[in-house]
């Protein structure tokens, strides 16, 4: 077969066609179109139950309280534990501990330390919360210790994710909780 330019011609139109050009200007890819909004189950609405008096989480006396409200799909929820089992993995992480009318934070870890497990606090007042480094699980009571592994708090649990106890040097209530 002789090559003419008819034949050249031919070939490269022919493999122009194999790729993918366009004359149009370029313009943003094309997904799959959106789904269409699908139906929400109906939602439950009931009233809270008033604070329990002495809560620190609870809202002040007086104020209004708005509905809550429940989707229909909620699961139910989980059986508490018990008030007298506590275990380490349980109290690892993030707390609020008040004592004496001040409220800060603690940080519990299983990380070993000096006397049973880190721990640190940030925003305390006082001397006494200020000093807790450590803390460990002796039976079913929390020990909060300082650095050097004395204990500054005694606590044992009052209910699921709430301790209760008292500092050892100035013997003032002491809690913690979620």
């Amino acid at each position: 077969m002789r090559w003419t330019p008819f034949v050249s011609v031919a070939v490269v139109l022919g493999l122009a066609g194999c790729g993918s050009y366009s004359l149009s200007t370029p313009s943003a890819p094309r997904g799959p179109a959106p789904l269409p909004a699908s139906p929400i189950s109906p939602v439950q609405s009931q009233t809270l139950p008033p604070p329990v008096a002495g809560d620190p989480l609870a809202p002040p006396l007086g104020t209004p309280q708005a509905p809550v409200d429940l989707a229909a799909t909620t699961p139910p929820p989980a059986a508490p534990s018990t008030a007298t089992e506590v275990r380490r993995p349980e109290l690892s992480g993030g707390w609020t501990l008040a004592s004496a009318g001040e409220s800060c934070q603690l940080f519990m870890s299983l990380t070993t330390w000096s006397g049973g497990y880190r721990a640190n606090t940030r925003g305390c007042a006082s001397d006494e919360l200020k000093s807790v480094g450590a803390w460990d699980l002796a039976g079913q009571t929390v020990v909060l210790k300082d650095a050097s592994g004395s204990p500054v708090a005694r606590l044992s649990s009052t209910a699921p994710a709430r301790f209760s106890g008292q500092t050892e040097i100035s013997k003032r209530g002491v809690q913690f909780y979620r």
